[in-house]
């Protein structure tokens, strides 16, 4: 079975952008194949900002496995389950020099909501079904050590609209503890 996980953060008004692709091959794998105990900083890039324990608690999920890339000012990670395309978690964190006027006319989409005690300046949105995933939700902030960072939930298709809404106060809890990790 071939899982290709990809996460994009363009930020092209800006001139910031980041893609991150990395794909998991189980086709050799046999089938008492133990999954790999490595924290989920291990896979590097922003995923030195996260640990499968604190993330699972929060969201209350149980991912495992973790992919990481970096692309010129960019690091992303991936978060799934083992065996699993959903539900993923990702995050992207870019540095930036711009300010929370720019962010918030600029980077944060015009239907958010603004998160009040998240970095510099925060926002939450849903995100509806698209090609072959289910609703999920987005929290985006500029931190105070002048970063762009993004964190969104996907769940798998078919997922009711109000399991996202629920999750929505979890993943900001969560870009909290990650804004207080990242300074």
């Amino acid at each position: 079975m071939r899982r290709v996980l990809m996460a994009v953060l363009a930020l092209s008004s800006v001139g910031l952008s980041g893609v991150l692709v990395a794909g998991c091959d189980d086709a050799g794998a046999s089938p008492g194949a133990k999954t790999s105990t490595a924290p989920a900083a291990a896979a590097g890039g922003a995923c030195q900002l996260l640990d499968f324990g604190m993330v699972n608690a929060k969201l209350g999920l149980n991912l495992s496995v973790a992919a990481g890339a970096s692309q010129d000012n960019t690091f992303s990670c991936v978060l799934q389950a083992s065996g699993a395309s959903y539900p993923d978690l990702v995050l992207s964190v870019s540095s930036t020099t711009i300010g929370a006027d720019v962010f918030g006319s600029m980077i944060q989409p015009k239907d958010a909501t603004p998160v009040q005690g998240l970095g510099v300046a925060g926002y939450q949105m849903p995100t509806p079904p698209a090609d072959k995933a289910g609703p999920g939700v987005e929290v985006g902030w500029l931190a105070g050590n002048k970063r762009i960072i993004e964190l969104s939930l996907r769940f798998a298709p078919g997922t009711p609209d109000e399991q996202a809404a629920e999750a929505m106060p979890k993943v900001v809890e969560l870009a909290k503890l990650i804004d207080l990790s990242s300074l």
